[in-house]
């Protein structure tokens, strides 16, 4: 996203559900069947505000941005997130019986990140005494909580006195699924589902204070998103950005690694934050 990424702020609470669906997630991506221990976690008891980024899903990067070395290596990884992304489907389908509507899912995604993006604005242009309050209230439903707490404290270091305007000039290409990700309830049934958008946008931001200053821009974001199927029940996790061409398909992320995994989340949940520097190519 391009609104205040120059705007550094981390939050610092706990998410919640980190640790009791780590072994869902990385189950899933298992070389070889394991003894099963003890049931997973019933996710369906969790509110889906609560359910942050699980695991850094894979999102292929564009080649161009890898050395042609890679391409070979790039080109199979691709295939395999097609593959993983077609036997989760296959999964929730036959879990579940319900109808897929990836293109209303998709649209609901984007209406989400508009909403996120507008609400924030209009948030920084609140005393700073009110910006907290306003953003709990106008993001119940739309964003999760790990991403309300991290907007939160971004807002309170925006300049008071200053106006903060953000507009959506378009979109640029079709909303695209990366990944699609069921997360089972403690019978192993599809239960919730965690799945990242590429949304391509232009975007206006104009900030008003002593001066006006106005920034247009193309911009894409890969979104995280919880999504209830049964109800219809949407939020906004996070954020990714694009894999390097080094690792593979499977999340690197130690999903045993209680704290890792929390700091993940909170990391996710900066949707503002900036992309990480690019391996060196060897």
């Amino acid at each position: 996203m391009i609104l205040a990424r120059s705007i550094l702020a981390v939050p610092a609470r706990t998410p919640i559900a980190a640790a009791s669906f780590a072994r869902i997630i990385s189950r899933g991506y298992a070389d070889a069947p394991k003894k099963k221990k003890q049931k997973a976690p019933d996710i369906s008891m969790v509110p889906i505000k609560a359910v942050g980024v699980l695991a850094d899903f894979y999102v292929p990067p564009k080649f161009r941005n890898c050395p042609i070395t890679s391409w070979p290596k790039l080109l199979l990884r691709r295939i395999g997130a097609f593959g993983l992304n077609t036997f989760s489907v296959s999964k929730f389908k036959s879990d579940t019986k319900l109808k897929l509507r990836f293109n209303d899912w998709k649209e609901l995604a984007v209406d989400k990140y508009v909403k996120t993006n507008k609400i924030f604005a209009a948030a920084c242009s609140l005393p700073r005494a009110q910006r907290q309050s306003y953003l709990q209230s106008q993001l119940d439903g739309i964003a999760g909580i790990e991403v309300v707490k991290s907007l939160s404290t971004r807002a309170l270091t925006f300049p008071a006195r200053s106006k903060l305007e953000w507009n959506l000039k378009k979109i640029e290409g079709n909303p695209k699924l990366v990944s699609f990700t069921p997360i089972p309830d403690s019978n192993d049934i599809s239960a919730v589902i965690q799945f990242v958008v590429k949304v391509q946008t232009r975007q206006e931001m104009v900030i008003t204070g002593d001066a006006q200053s106005k920034t247009e821009r193309s911009v894409t974001d890969y979104i995280v998103l919880t999504l209830n199927p049964y109800t219809d029940e949407l939020v906004l996790v996070g954020t990714l950005f694009e894999s390097d061409h080094v690792r593979g398909v499977k999340p690197e992320l130690e999903m045993e690694n209680v704290r890792a995994l929390e700091n993940f989340q909170k990391m996710c949940a900066d949707i503002y934050r900036a992309p990480p520097e690019p391996k060196e190519v060897m």
